[in-house]
């Protein structure tokens, strides 16, 4: 057993994305993702060997969810939706089960705590400035969620996780950009205190949806096309015309996305931010759906149009934006168990 494994007091991140769900765990380096959607099928169809190799979880009344990439590849192969606990960042209203499973991948993602005190950060959008839905339900359902498991729990703004994770040697000054599946949150700190927090609904399923209502398909066929092929630099290597077609309108609608993201950012912090920030801060970017190459260069080519209300150090992407914002939320969770233990 290693000393962080013997370590009595264990630290958590939980980023909770509309996408992924991924946790990270001071007892280990590894920090593990999955997909945060679900395939419902009827245990009558199915028996439990045909699921060995597969991720599943079972429910009451002979329910059975077939979970994370696993339901996003059968959903893709037999042509089906697949269910999302979330929408827009938050609790799904359109998914009677949304809560059921979430707290069984929750627990299972999270993994035995052997009966150790446990703390736990957990990332919770800003709320959003063009969508009318609160974050306090949301928020407060993961909070039962752990409690029920027997953690310690604490919500965490997820773009200031993202400043957690990778602003330590600015001293945590920074402009954090969280480009999720659900929405775009943002936050600005200065040396570590929060001077503007926000989001939008528009991001990845934002991109999915409009390519999907363009061209008469699943959205997550398009999601499926977008992570295997997009590149928003170089030429193409794509036959297939219909892909080509997607990929196309996935470039239109992803430089939609980063002009609608920066002219809010500008805006709102003209609007909000009291302090004077004189240094310049860099912007870290983060999020699946930043991953496609080319997506940095193409924000660095946009925000160059627009002229600022702060010095911009540099624009870089997170070293691993699928789980900076665990990390972060881990960082945080690891200061706070620090500062409990001084003032104890």
């Amino acid at each position: 057993m290693t000393e962080k494994e013997k370590s009595p007091i264990l630290a958590i991140g939980l980023d909770v994305g509309t996408m992924n769900l991924c946790c990270a765990r001071s007892d280990s380096d590894e920090v593990k993702i999955t997909r945060n959607v679900f395939l419902k099928i009827d245990k009558d169809d199915i028996s439990i060997n045909q699921l060995s190799n597969i991720s599943y979880v079972e429910g009451e009344e002979d329910e059975l969810y077939i979970v994370g990439n696993d339901a996003f590849e059968f959903a893709n192969i037999f042509g089906k939706e697949v269910s999302r606990p979330m929408e827009k960042g938050l609790i799904s209203p359109k998914e009677i089960s949304a809560i059921d499973v979430l707290s069984l991948m929750i627990k299972s993602l999270i993994g035995d705590i052997n009966d150790r005190e446990t703390y736990c950060s957990y990332s919770v959008p800003a709320e959003s400035i063009d969508e009318d839905r609160s974050v306090t339900y949301h928020e407060n359902v993961f909070a039962r969620i752990l409690n029920n498991i027997g953690v310690n729990y604490t919500s965490v703004n997820e773009a200031m996780a993202i400043i957690y994770s990778e602003c330590a040697k600015e001293k945590f000054t920074g402009l954090g950009i969280s480009f999720g599946a659900g929405m775009m949150n943002c936050a600005i700190s200065y040396k570590g205190i929060e001077a503007l927090k926000f989001s939008t609904s528009r991001s990845g399923d934002w991109i999915d949806a409009q390519v999907a209502k363009d061209l008469g398909m699943v959205p997550n066929r398009v999601t499926n096309i977008k992570e295997r092929y997009m590149k928003l630099a170089g030429s193409t290597t794509i036959k297939n015309k219909k892909n080509k077609r997607v990929l196309e309108a996935l470039f239109y609608y992803y430089r939609s996305l980063i002009n609608y993201t920066v002219k809010r950012i500008v805006k709102e912090f003209e609007e909000k931010v009291d302090i004077e920030i004189d240094e310049k801060i860099p912007v870290v970017i983060s999020g699946g759906t930043s991953l496609p190459d080319g997506f940095v260069d193409l924000f660095k080519n946009v925000i160059a149009t627009y002229e600022l209300p702060f010095d911009v150090s540099e624009i870089r992407h997170a070293k691993n934006p699928l789980t900076c914002v665990a990390n972060g939320l881990l960082v945080r969770t690891m200061a706070d168990i620090k500062n409990i233990n001084i003032k104890g």
